[in-house]
C-alpha cells in the first residue's frame, strides 16, 4: 500500500472541496431562519389562542350586519378582565343594546359578560325580555352559545382593531374607543 503524503491537489479537487466548504457554510446560515420561521409559526399560533380562532373569512361590515339584522337570535359578548375594564366598557355594551332592541324583540338579544379573571359568565337564559333570570357559568358555556349565533365581541385592549366574519364581530377597544363607541352608530 502506497501512503501519500502532501502531494498536491487536482483543481478539480480543490473545486469540489470548496464547494462542499460553501454549501456547508450555507446551511449554518440557513439554520437561524428555520429558527425564525419556527418562532413565527409560534407567535401566530399563540395570537390565535389568546384573541381566539376565527370564525370564517373575514368580510365587509355590511356582510355581518345583514346577517346579524336577519337572525332569529343575536349575541352581544362583554368581555373585560377587571373592574376598570368593566366600567369602561360598559357605556358602550348598554348603548349598543339599546340600539339593536330598536329594531328586535329584546328576548331575541342574548347579552353575556364575561370576566375572564375568573373565567365565568353572567347572563340570562330568556334574552333580554320580560322577566329577566340571571345565570351565572363557566365563560366556555357562553362563548359556546354566542358562537352558534350571529354575535358581536366586545373586548377590553389597549389598542383597537377590529375582525369581522360573516356571523361575528370581534372589536377590541381601549377606554377612548369604548367611551367612543362607533359600533353603536354603525349598527344604527
Amino acid at each position: 500500500m502506497v501512503e501519500r503524503k502532501n502531494q498536491p491537489k487536482s483543481a478539480k479537487n480543490a473545486k469540489s472541496e470548496a464547494a462542499g466548504k460553501k454549501n456547508a457554510e450555507e446551511k449554518k446560515t440557513n439554520i437561524p431562519y428555520l429558527y425564525i420561521a419556527v418562532a413565527i409559526i409560534v407567535v401566530a399560533g399563540a395570537f390565535v389562542l389568546i384573541k381566539g380562532p376565527m370564525i370564517g373569512a373575514p368580510v365587509p361590515f355590511s356582510t355581518f350586519k345583514s346577517t346579524f339584522q336577519s337572525a332569529s337570535r343575536v349575541g352581544i359578548v362583554a368581555t373585560f378582565s377587571n373592574q376598570s375594564q368593566y366600567e369602561n366598557e360598559s357605556p358602550c355594551f348598554t348603548s349598543l343594546i339599546q340600539v339593536v332592541a330598536r329594531t328586535r324583540k329584546a328576548s331575541t338579544i342574548d347579552f353575556f359578560i364575561v370576566n375572564q379573571a375568573n373565567a365565568t359568565c353572567t347572563y340570562s337564559s330568556t334574552g333580554l325580555g320580560g322577566a329577566i333570570s340571571l345565570n351565572t357559568s363557566n365563560s366556555a358555556h357562553c362563548i359556546g352559545i354566542a358562537k352558534s349565533e350571529p354575535t358581536l365581541f366586545l373586548n377590553y385592549s389597549a389598542s383597537n382593531s377590529t375582525m369581522i366574519t360573516a356571523s361575528s364581530m370581534f372589536i377590541y377597544g381601549n377606554s377612548r374607543y369604548m367611551a367612543s363607541c362607533p359600533i353603536e352608530v354603525e349598527m344604527n
